[in-house]
C-alpha cells in the first residue's frame, strides 16, 4: 500500500506542476487543463490519505516541531519584508548624494509643479527598453505633484497612437494640460519644466525692448548682444517684441516688463511722459544702466527713489582674480531677504558697473529694496580710471559694499480697470521697477557666468508677476569623470580585480585549516 501511495504523490505533484505550467503558458483555463490539474489534486488527496499515519507521526516528532518553528520564523520575517516593501513602494524617498545634485530637481522645477491647478499628462513615445532616462525624470516629477502623470508609448506597436499625436520621431515627448499641447525631443528637466510652463500658462506675457537709444539689440548673437537672455525668456513662454518710442503714442497695454538696455543717448521729453503714464497705470520697467548712461536716466529713476551714482564699482578683495577678473569685475554674492532673491546664493559679475543706491528721501508709498551689494573690499570710484592710481578716496568715494541691484514698488496711481467676474475683489495693482547698474551682466559673453542669468530672468519674473519662475534654473550635469593613465588603469585592474580577492580566498583558506 505504501508503495501505491508514493506513486500517487508522485503523480499527483507532477500533474499539479505540469497544470500550472500549461496555465501560465496559454492564459487560459481548458477544459484538458483542468482535468490535469483535478486528477493531480485527487493523487495528492489519496497520497495523503494512504499515508496518514506516518504523516502524523513525523509531525509530532522532535525534529518536526524545530522545522515547524523555522519555517514560521521564515514566512514571520517574509512578512516583515512584504510589508516594509510595499510601505516604501508608496511612501518612498530618494537621497541624492552626488556634489553638483544632478539627480535632483531644481527648485524651479519644483515650484512649477507644486503650482499646478490643472493635471498635466506627459506621453513619452519610445522604443521599448529605450526609455529608461525619461522614466527616472518622470519618477522625480510625479513625486513632486500628484497632479502630474506619464506613460510611455511604444510607436511601433501602437502606430495609430502616435499618428493620432504627430509623432514622427523616436524619443518625441508629449506635454498635455487641457488640451494645450507641447512637444520636446529630449529627456533634459529644463527643457520638460519650460514645456510645462508654456502649457499651463493661461496667458502668455509680453515683454518691450526699447530701441532708438543704442540699446543692446536681441537679435545680436555676439559677444556684446542679447540673444542669449532673449531665448531664455521665450523658453519660459514669454513673447519679446521691440518698441522704438520715438515713434510710438504710448506704451502698448499688453507690454508686461519694459526693458531699457543700455542706452547710450537720452530720452526725448515725450517718450519719458510715455514711460511715466506707463508706470502710472502698474507698469513693470527694467533699466540696465551702464556707467556711461546718459544723466537724464538718473535723473528719471530719482523721482522713483533711486540714487544712480557716478562712479565705477572697483572691488579690491581679489576674489574675482580667482575667476579671471580684474578689480572692474566686481563679484556680488550678497542678496537681500526679497522675492527676487529667495534661496538665491549664486555669484554673480559685472563688468565695470556703477552703485545703484536707495536716495536719501524716497516718495512715500514706495517700498524700495538695495537687492545685490558687492563685497566690503569694494567701492565706487568717481575718479577717471584712466588717471592712473586707483584707491578709495574718503568722502569722495562711496564706500563698499556697494549696491548694484535696486528695486522699488508702490501701489499704481492710475490702475487699468479689470473685470471682476466673480465678485473677488480687484486687489492692488503695483508698479515695480528694477535698476541695474550695468547691462553686460546680461549680455552673450556674461549670461553664462555663474548666476548671472538666473538673476536677470528672476528679476523679469519678479517684475511680469510670475513669482513661481524665480529661483536656480536646472543645470547640465557636471561631468565628474576621473580620466586615469594605462599604468593607473592596470595598477586598479591588479588590485581590486585579482590581488585582492585571492587574499580574501587565501584567508579563508587559512582559517578553514586553522579550526580543522
Amino acid at each position: 500500500m505504501t508503495k501505491y501511495a508514493n506513486i500517487a504523490g508522485i503523480a499527483g505533484l507532477g500533474l499539479v506542476l505540469l497544470g500550472l505550467v500549461i496555465y501560465s503558458i496559454n492564459s487560459i483555463m481548458s477544459t484538458l487543463n483542468l482535468i490535469v490539474l483535478i486528477v493531480g489534486l485527487v493523487a495528492l488527496i489519496a497520497f495523503l490519505v494512504l499515508r496518514f499515519k506516518e504523516i502524523k507521526t513525523g509531525l509530532s516528532s522532535r525534529s518536526a516541531k524545530f522545522s515547524t518553528n523555522a519555517a514560521f520564523m521564515i514566512v514571520f520575517v517574509l512578512g516583515i519584508l512584504i510589508v516594509v516593501n510595499i510601505i516604501f513602494a508608496r511612501f518612498n524617498y530618494r537621497f541624492d548624494t552626488t556634489a553638483a545634485k544632478q539627480f535632483s530637481l531644481a527648485e524651479q522645477t519644483r515650484k512649477v509643479l507644486k503650482n499646478l491647478d490643472n493635471e498635466v499628462h506627459v506621453m513619452g513615445f519610445f522604443k521599448s527598453g529605450e526609455e529608461f532616462t525619461a522614466r527616472e525624470l518622470m519618477v522625480e516629477y510625479a513625486n513632486v505633484s500628484p497632479k502630474f502623470s506619464y506613460e510611455f508609448i511604444d510607436p511601433d506597436k501602437k502606430p495609430g497612437m502616435a499618428k493620432r499625436h504627430g509623432i514622427t520621431a523616436y524619443g518625441t515627448i508629449l506635454i498635455d494640460a487641457q488640451g494645450k499641447t507641447e512637444k520636446i525631443q529630449n529627456a533634459r528637466e529644463e527643457d520638460l519644466t519650460n514645456a510645462i510652463i508654456k502649457v499651463t500658462r493661461e496667458s502668455v506675457k509680453k515683454i518691450y525692448f526699447t530701441t532708438g537709444h543704442g540699446e543692446r539689440d536681441y537679435e545680436d548673437s555676439e559677444r556684446s548682444g542679447l540673444s542669449f537672455a532673449k531665448e531664455a525668456l521665450e523658453e519660459e513662454n514669454y513673447l519679446i517684441d521691440r518698441i522704438l518710442l520715438a515713434e510710438a503714442d504710448s506704451i502698448p497695454s499688453n507690454c508686461s516688463v519694459l526693458v531699457v538696455a543700455g542706452p547710450k543717448t537720452d530720452l526725448f521729453a515725450h517718450e519719458r511722459e510715455m514711460i511715466e503714464n506707463y508706470l502710472k497705470r502698474g507698469g513693470k520697467c527694467l533699466f540696465l544702466l551702464d556707467p556711461d548712461a546718459p544723466q537724464s536716466y538718473a535723473d528719471f529713476l530719482e523721482s522713483y527713489g533711486f540714487d544712480i551714482g557716478r562712479d565705477i564699482v572697483v572691488d579690491a578683495s581679489g576674489i574675482g582674480q580667482l575667476f579671471g577678473a580684474g578689480p572692474t569685475i566686481p563679484i556680488v554674492s550678497q542678496y537681500e531677504d526679497h522675492q527676487l532673491t529667495k534661496e538665491f546664493a549664486v555669484m554673480t559679475f559685472f563688468a565695470e558697473a556703477r552703485s545703484v543706491s536707495k536716495a536719501e528721501e524716497v516718495p512715500s508709498g514706495i517700498t524700495f529694496t538695495e537687492l545685490a551689494k558687492t563685497s566690503a573690499r569694494s567701492w565706487g570710484e568717481t575718479s577717471p580710471l584712466a588717471e592712473g592710481r586707483i584707491a578709495f578716496d574718503e568722502g569722495a568715494d562711496l564706500k563698499g559694499p556697494v549696491p548694484i541691484l535696486a528695486v522699488a514698488e508702490r501701489e499704481a496711481e492710475e490702475p487699468a480697470a479689470v473685470e471682476d467676474k466673480y465678485d473677488l475683489g480687484m486687489g492692488s495693482v503695483k508698479t515695480r521697477l528694477a535698476v541695474f547698474g550695468d547691462s553686460d551682466f546680461a549680455s552673450n559673453g556674461y549670461f553664462r557666468v555663474q548666476g548671472n542669468g538666473d538673476l536677470f530672468q528672476n528679476c523679469v519674473s519678479w517684475l511680469a508677476e510670475e513669482e513661481d519662475l524665480i529661483s536656480v534654473r536646472a543645470r547640465d550635469p557636471e561631468d565628474r569623470r576621473l580620466n586615469l593613465t594605462q599604468k593607473q588603469s592596470r595598477v586598479i585592474l591588479y588590485l581590486g580585480v585579482i590581488l585582492m580577492p585571492l587574499f580574501i580566498f587565501a584567508t579563508g583558506i587559512w582559517v578553514y585549516a586553522k579550526r580543522k
